[in-house]
């Protein structure tokens, strides 16, 4: 009898034990992607009004964590701001400040300084219209904090500034110059990079570096910056680049361009090194075409820098017009003419002619069968860039 009661309470006890837990699951939330977005507010003091960002003292987000399952997580936002809607299909934006709160507090000199600078960067080279009234669109990121997680977005709201530009407290390099194994007198020679014309912050150097070289660079000379002090390194070139106890060492030999972009980042500078092969080209009326790049008006490149850079003939009937190819930029912003037998780089606005802007003495007229020779640099002695049309 009291085997058939004790069997009893078990089977009683197990169905109240599996009822509870039945329960108690039933009651637990479950985690589960937001699909639906969330809210954020329109701030105070920009509804119904332009708010002239660096005359308000903060900018304040609310918003509301998004719906995980009901479950109470920490929750990373990130501010995204953007001249345009956020309807396309990749829509340009910056990202202000991130936070793990549902209040956001963002300073007005802060926002006014991202709006500014995310204008400079789509519009290098144009002066930022201090004073005017912009759209500006603000959105929402939101993720799990720390996990990958949990991606959405809130809706999109339009505020209607006022930024100003400000002038940082430290200014771009005015110069940069290179050193290295195998430019001029090895660790002798500082060659100075030439100025993309028109883009201040933009410089760059042709260069003959071999298998194994390797440089150093500077804002003058003797500075001895080397790997650790760029930011980013864009290798277009395969060049094979990587620090040698602090040297930058090249791999793979060749001829390249070594194109610098610096940037004000706060109260410091940004250095972005791209490598790009070197290419020389002739255009103009002195040629057969105006067309940028074009591969009949390519020089040959020499095996080192033991020898010359040859261009193609001239036709004659114009001023020689001609370019080292840098990144993206038009031909004219890295453009060349020969003034005493070595290469004057463009430094000043010339709407038709060398010899009308600079005059005749920076004017180079070759005859139809002529061709271009340069010389980039004199092995072992210097990095002095001469030119003669013969």
């Amino acid at each position: 009898m009291k085997k058939i009661l004790s069997g009893m309470l078990l089977a009683v006890l197990c169905m109240m034990l599996v009822t509870s837990c039945e329960k108690d699951m039933d009651s637990n939330p479950t985690f589960h992607e937001n699909t639906t977005g969330f809210v954020l507010n329109m701030p105070a003091n920009a509804a119904n009004n332009v708010l002239d960002l660096l005359a308000a003292d903060k900018v304040i987000f609310t918003t509301s964590q998004p719906d995980y399952g009901g479950i109470p997580l920490v929750t990373n936002y990130d501010v995204e701001i953007s001249f345009g809607d956020f309807s396309g299909e990749n829509p340009v934006y910056k990202v202000v400040t991130s936070s793990t709160s549902t209040v956001i507090e963002i300073s007005g000199s802060r926002l006014n300084d991202a709006v500014v600078n995310m204008f400079l960067e789509a519009n290098e080279g144009v002066e930022y219209p201090s004073g005017e009234v912009k759209d500006l669109y603000v959105r929402l990121h939101a993720n799990v904090n720390g996990l990958d997680k949990g991606d959405c977005y809130s809706n999109v709201i339009k505020l209607q500034v006022v930024a100003t530009y400000q002038a940082p407290s430290i200014s771009l390099p005015e110069k940069l110059y290179v050193a290295g194994s195998s430019i001029g007198a090895p660790w002798g020679t500082w060659k100075e990079f030439t100025p993309v014309y028109g883009l201040p912050g933009n410089y760059f150097a042709v260069v003959y570096i071999p298998d194994g070289g390797e440089f150093k660079w500077g804002t003058y000379p003797e500075q001895w910056l080397g790997y650790a002090d760029i930011n980013l390194y864009n290798d277009v070139a395969g060049a094979g680049l990587s620090d040698n106890g602090g040297n930058i060492k090249v791999a793979n030999g060749g001829w390249y361009v070594l194109y610098f972009k610096a940037k004000i980042d706060g109260e410091s500078i940004n250095y972005t090194l791209n490598v790009h092969p070197a290419a020389f080209y002739i255009i103009g009326n002195a040629t057969s075409s105006w067309t940028d790049s074009d591969p009949a008006l390519k020089f040959t490149a020499p095996a080192d820098d033991t020898e010359a850079w040859v261009s193609p003939e001239f036709i004659g009937g114009g001023e020689m017009r001609a370019y080292v190819k840098v990144a993206e930029f038009e031909w004219w912003r890295t453009e060349f003419t020969l003034f005493d037998g070595t290469l004057f780089w463009r430094n000043d606005n010339i709407p038709n002619s060398w010899e009308e802007t600079m005059g005749a003495e920076y004017s180079v007229k070759p005859a139809a069968g002529q061709k271009l020779y340069l010389t980039i640099g004199t092995p072992g002695v210097d990095a002095i860039e001469k030119g003669e049309v013969k």
